[in-house]
């Protein structure tokens, strides 16, 4: 049984550490739609104030109506595009989605630490451990699985980030169960 314990140990760790890569794959892709939508919002309001300036400029040079005609028809255009863009695809909402997914990453590691040292760490027999430990990894995989399914929710596939990680670190999935040289990866 101890063997078992140090077996579960380790599956914990290796969730640990994949909730927090997930974390941070999270903050990335929600740190890629936030400038995005800050990049929209600000040639909406540059293109707009421009625009706003039609019928001055048409005053300052009459000479030039029609390729100003042309060149505040194109801006036009190009607002019209910029804010159809953030209402097809919400770069800021999905922004927020993301953060608020790798918040819960962060949020699930110290209730995972927290709870480990209340169910196991002080634990008085090696049952009530196992117990303690066995709860904790059903915390794990069920948070990783509700913030996988809502990452590819908001365009972000989690899992094949994780897999690459896993991929590029030369750690296979399938040999043998958890060891402290290849994490856990479902």
């Amino acid at each position: 049984m101890p063997g078992s314990i140090d077996m579960l140990q380790e599956g914990i760790a290796a969730r640990q550490e994949e909730l927090q890569r997930v974390a941070d794959i999270l903050a990335k892709a929600a740190q890629k739609y936030r400038i995005y939508a800050g990049c929209i919002r600000v040639g909406l309001i540059f293109f707009g104030a421009v625009i706003a300036t039609q019928s001055s400029w048409e005053k300052a040079f009459p000479s030039y109506k029609e390729y100003s005609f042309i060149t505040f028809t194109l801006l036009g255009v190009i607002v019209t595009t910029l804010a159809g863009l953030e209402a097809a695809f919400k770069f800021e909402s999905r922004g927020a989605e993301l953060n608020l997914l790798a918040a819960s990453c962060h949020s699930t590691v110290r209730k995972t630490d927290a709870t480990w040292y209340k169910q196991v760490g002080i634990a008085s027999n090696l049952n009530d451990q196992v117990s303690g430990a066995m709860s904790l990894i059903e915390l794990q995989d069920t948070k990783l699985s509700e913030i996988q399914e809502k990452a590819a929710s908001s365009g972000v596939n989690v899992t094949l980030a994780i897999r690459k990680l896993y991929r590029n670190n030369d750690m296979p999935y399938s040999e043998g169960g958890p060891s402290p040289d290849r994490p856990y990866a479902a």
